[in-house]
């Protein structure tokens, strides 16, 4: 049986990894700002004055925090993916268990347990294990990356955080047409299977030797063919309005940076800083809106496979 919610399947098959993932999470998020401290303090104190033993000191402190932070998101990749195979391997139990029992023998086609079975359980298993480990450690990071930078120079800062507020309204926009088609899009395919599963074998042809079938499947292809257009020029226009907005951010620190250092209000140093923290704040926000759509798209293929198995009798 399949809950009715997605996340209370992601906590029954997944919910003490999940915990242990976050706590990995946390510290990689926490160790984000040290390099970006570590790099205004080779600039202004070991460079600007001429300490060679100090630089020596920040910079072995530097590749240090790397190696450490590098070290726990390797252990942290490699334990998602190993509790990404759990969960696909738990989903083909289940839907094996729901479709070919007595219950669900007849419920569900041939074609569509096959796409069930291999494409949709790895797209579904795959954000499980990403469902609270990676927006945690991105909006950590994006949040620990920007917090500093409000610190260091909060009206640079202001005009990054007010350059990536239209993506909040454009994003949801966009993602509510992709979930559109993309439900029709694995529905397509599934019939698609079910056409050829239910009646290759042993099937009609016609006088030219092809199945009689292969109209209706040619309709199918043309179906998935236009809705994975669709889906291509609302998604691609999501990713260029983002990179616009990223290509934007180096612009900002030199031009208002570039200001107030010409005014003598703020050190080279900190637009050094900027440039780098912008990059470590932009990365995870995009991340962090590919999760969105990511979900928005795995809750589409849970409640179609959900759907498909029976359901719990209530009492």
């Amino acid at each position: 049986m399949m809950p009715r919610s997605l996340l209370v399947f992601i906590w029954q098959v997944s919910g003490r990894r999940q915990i242990l993932l976050c706590g990995l999470t946390v510290i990689v998020s926490l160790l984000t700002t040290l390099p970006l401290e570590l790099q205004r303090r080779i600039v202004d104190d070991a460079i600007h004055g001429q300490a060679v033993d100090l630089l020596l000191l920040l910079s072995a402190a530097y590749l240090g925090v790397l190696l450490v932070q590098g070290g726990l998101k390797y252990v942290l990749n490699v334990y998602r993916g190993y509790m990404v195979e759990h969960v696909a391997r738990d989903l083909r139990h289940r839907i094996f268990d729901g479709t070919q029992g007595k219950e669900g023998a007849h419920l569900v086609k041939q074609g569509a347990i096959v796409s069930m079975v291999a494409a949709e359980v790895e797209d579904l298993a795959g954000f499980v294990g990403d469902s609270v480990s990676f927006p945690l450690l991105q909006a950590g990071t994006a949040l620990s990356a920007m917090g500093y930078l409000i610190w260091v120079e909060p009206r640079i800062a202001l005009f990054a955080i007010l350059l990536y507020l239209p993506q909040l309204f454009v994003v949801p926009l966009g993602q509510r047409r992709i979930n559109r088609w993309g439900n029709i899009h694995a529905r397509l395919l599934r019939k698609m299977g079910d056409t050829i599963v239910g009646t290759s074998v042993g099937g009609a042809f016609d006088r030219h030797g092809r199945p009689k079938f292969r109209r209706r499947f040619m309709r199918l292809v043309m179906g998935a063919y236009r809705t994975r257009r669709a889906v291509y020029r609302v998604k691609f226009f999501l990713t260029f309005f983002g990179n616009f907005l990223d290509a934007l951010a180096p612009l900002i620190v030199l031009s208002v940076g570039g200001w107030l250092v010409i005014k003598g209000e703020v050190e080279v140093s900190t637009l050094v800083v900027f440039i780098t923290g912008f990059q470590k704040v932009a990365d995870p926000w995009d991340q962090l809106l590919t999760f969105y759509r990511t979900a928005s798209n795995a809750k589409v293929k849970y409640r179609l496979i959900a759907d498909a198995l029976p359901q719990p009798v209530s009492a």
